[in-house]
């Protein structure tokens, strides 16, 4: 996943666009290549691997501000409803 979501989300308000085009930290918040927006929402530790594995779910809703960015069907259709 990239951070660089801002062009198609981060216009419902300045935090979100913020937080998509800073390279001050790694981003909790990205959108992928398939334009969906994803919050990292766990850790899980992966006996095969030395890292533990982020764990994603898609953004609905503006963490910050509450607009509606994205269906769960839009989701769907560009294949990011069972991405972990």
């Amino acid at each position: 996943m990239s951070a660089d979501g801002a062009g198609k989300f981060g216009g419902c308000c300045e935090i979100l666009k913020d937080v998509l085009e800073s390279d001050e930290f790694e981003p909790l918040i990205a959108s992928d290549e398939d334009g969906v927006l994803y919050m990292s929402i766990g850790v899980v530790e992966a006996e095969s691997e030395d890292d533990p594995n982020m764990v994603d779910h898609p953004l609905f809703f503006c963490p910050f501000c509450g607009t509606k960015l994205q269906t769960p069907e839009e989701v769907d259709a560009k294949g990011g409803g069972d991405k972990n």
